[in-house]
């Protein structure tokens, strides 16, 4: 069976690494003209080597649409994962030439995702110490949800994520940083903030503050249905820190993995995060890349690093005390 793509090329036939740049940036922009502002170029600049490439390869790789930007044939969007894989050894390629200077000294960019309710508790240490221990590395940071971040992984743009083992995907590698459970969080005047550990059973009677960040919201509702618990939800919400100040507010209590290392809301409220028993759910930290997708030496080195400290930074549930503080 041939592919959809088909390479015949004369001889005296080029394709250069600047075309196949301007037809991704068309493939992943949706139009010629979006991509030519992404990339600094005119329209008709990037209009010109996919025409090029067309002619090249002897296939036609997108369709035009007037004033609806264009859409990739099956050559089209075979040429862009190829292609994709071209630049990223292009690029690779020309870190790793100077990529020691005869002592072993890693330089390049490496860049992290890193789900939102993590980062804040998770980057800052191990962005420091990294650039401590590697300091010609140059680390760049997306945070967000897993939707947004797991295809620019896919796509290249990511070296590495940084989330919960949630719903992860069967093509993922990974590499585990620190094991964890959810724990209850309460307003400092509720009943049960004085308790050791607090049972679902206690809190039937109370609204939910849910933070619906996915995969985080099904998540915490999966869980309090096989808990047999079915919660009045107060507000719903993706703002990590907005969850804690309604709590801090008495508006609820709310179930979450991360801690911060204070107990205080962004208004200066005093929130008590306590561990629930029976355990609801264990969960992982894990740094994760494509199965498929080699690591660069600093992407390893990124990944070795975060291993070996993110978890000295983390708070457990079943913990009374910080290991931040």
């Amino acid at each position: 069976m041939q592919n959809a793509l088909e390479l015949r090329m004369g001889a005296g036939t080029r394709i250069t690494l600047r075309q196949l740049e301007l037809f991704c940036a068309a493939a992943d922009h949706g139009s010629f003209a979006r991509a030519a502002e992404a990339m600094y170029v005119t329209s008709n600049a990037v209009s010109l080597a996919v025409g090029e490439l067309e002619a090249s390869l002897d296939a036609h790789l997108c369709v035009r649409h007037r004033a609806r930007g264009i859409t990739l044939t099956p050559a089209g969007l075979q040429l862009r994962e190829r292609a994709g894989e071209l630049l990223r050894d292009a690029n690779e390629l020309q870190h790793s030439i100077g990529d020691s200077d005869g002592e072993g000294i890693l330089r390049g960019p490496v860049a992290i995702g890193c789900y939102s309710t993590l980062a804040a508790t998770v980057l800052p240490s191990l962005m420091q110490g990294f650039e401590e221990r590697h300091p010609e590395v140059d680390l760049s940071i997306v945070d967000g949800t897993m939707k947004d971040l797991l295809p620019r992984l896919r796509a290249g743009e990511l070296d590495v994520i940084i989330a919960y083992r949630i719903n992860m995907p069967g093509d993922i590698s990974e590499a585990l940083l620190y094991e964890t459970s959810v724990h209850v969080l309460l307003p400092a005047a509720h009943p049960l903030a004085a308790n050791e550990s607090v049972s679902l059973d206690d809190l039937r009677e109370d609204r939910l503050i849910l933070l619906d960040i996915p995969p985080s919201g099904d998540h915490t509702l999966d869980m309090l249905t096989r808990a047999g618990v079915q919660p009045e939800i107060a507000h719903r919400t993706p703002n990590f820190e907005l969850v804690r100040s309604l709590v801090g507010r008495g508006f609820g209590y709310s179930l979450l993995i991360q801690k911060p290392s204070i107990d205080v809301s962004y208004e200066g409220r005093r929130v008590v995060a306590k561990p629930i028993f029976p355990e609801l759910s264990a969960e992982a930290a894990v740094i994760i890349w494509p199965r498929q997708m080699r690591l660069t030496d600093r992407a390893r080195a990124l990944v070795d690093f975060a291993v070996e400290t993110v978890h000295i930074q983390q708070w457990r549930p079943a913990q009374q005390e910080n290991l931040a503080e």
